[in-house]
């Protein structure tokens, strides 16, 4: 490969220790600023690589006045492109998994920058390990292996833990309001998604662990392989899958897998909370009015709810209710006060119409 300019070198400089810098925030076991954290430095990152790419390809990429050919300046400095327009000019109207998984971190960024939320790191972690992985491969892809930084980052250890306090602390985080905006925006931005790009490795990237046994004792074999999948050599893929398979659970196919019907919600209801008269018709109906989780049935956009609690079923024409809402309700029915400010109001109009 040719000899890179300076100015080039120095984006790839930058951009390489942003990554490194984000992946190191993440690994830190102690770190409950993470995922913010990570995005934020790989948003640096991603964007001083792409400067990289259009500095090589001496295309300007910096932002003009309207109307005219000249630069806008911030303290001397010429204005340049953030990630988005970045983004429309690298791919234009390519459509890619990597651009989409690039879309929903700076969606992200926004919805997370004034808000505390550690809970998110269990959600997007198939993004984020995607996010890393896509930004090394464009960069060996660009600029060649020598810049890589495969050697510069190593696999984390993570323990989940399944302490019920730890658990505990982290359902009333989920509870709260701040998660539930943001966590409408994730689920808004999954469902918008065709199905092979939430199928790609380059938009979300989900990993099984398998122990790997040495043939001898003090084995020199490498601990740790991480095998991309290669359509070229379907036998040795399908050899893998079989070994997947010893530590999957058998997926048999079903229609809202995980979903409960009214009924189910106010069973569960009854059997945790005691309450002898929770009817699906009746005090269910107002709890969801209440919290305004979906529409009347008389409305024209069935379809329009708060998807981390109701989903709407096409084919049957009525709702169904996640396990979120079921623990949602719970947790705040068992606020005497709350129950009866919930239960006790005739009809509460929701705000979808």
């Amino acid at each position: 490969m040719k000899r890179l300019p300076r100015k080039v070198k120095e984006l790839i400089e930058k951009s390489g220790e942003s990554a490194i810098l984000a992946v190191d925030i993440y690994n830190k076991p102690a770190t409950k600023f993470r995922s913010f954290g990570f995005i934020v430095l790989m948003n640096i990152a991603w964007t001083s690589l792409f400067h990289a790419i259009l500095e090589r390809r001496r295309i300007k990429y910096f932002y003009r006045k309207p109307d005219s050919n000249r630069y806008i300046y911030i303290d001397g400095q010429k204005k340049a492109w953030d990630l988005s327009r970045c983004i429309n000019e690298y791919f234009r109207d390519q459509n890619s998994p990597v651009r989409d998984n690039l879309r929903f971190f700076i969606g992200l960024r926004n919805q997370i920058e004034h808000r505390f939320l550690p809970a998110l790191d269990l959600d997007i972690f198939g993004e984020c390990q995607a996010l890393l992985l896509n930004y090394e491969k464009l960069l060996t892809q660009e600029f060649g292996e020598d810049y890589s930084l495969g050697e510069s980052l190593a696999i984390p250890l993570q323990l989940l833990t399944v302490d019920s306090k730890w658990r505990n602390k982290v359902l009333k985080e989920i509870q709260s309001r701040e998660y539930e905006a943001v966590k409408e925006y994730i689920d808004t931005f999954r469902y918008s998604l065709d199905d092979t790009v939430w199928d790609s490795s380059e938009y979300n990237f989900k990993i099984f662990l398998i122990p790997k046994l040495g043939n001898r004792q003090k084995s020199a074999d490498i601990a740790v392989e991480f095998i991309p999948y290669n359509k070229d050599n379907p036998e040795k893929m399908e050899r893998y899958k079989k070994v997947v398979a010893f530590i999957k659970k058998k997926q048999v196919p079903v229609v809202n897998p995980g979903k409960l019907k009214p009924g189910g919600v106010s069973q569960r209801i009854k059997d945790t909370l005691g309450i002898k008269k929770f009817e699906a018709s009746s005090q269910h109906a107002k709890c969801w009015k209440y919290y305004k989780v979906r529409p009347l049935s008389s409305s024209k956009f069935p379809a329009k709810t708060k998807i981390k609690y109701c989903q709407y079923d096409v084919a049957h024409g009525d709702y169904v209710y996640t396990e979120e809402w079921v623990e949602f309700l719970i947790s705040e029915l068992s606020d005497i006060k709350k129950r009866k400010e919930v239960l006790g109001k005739k009809r509460i109009m929701p705000h979808i119409r």
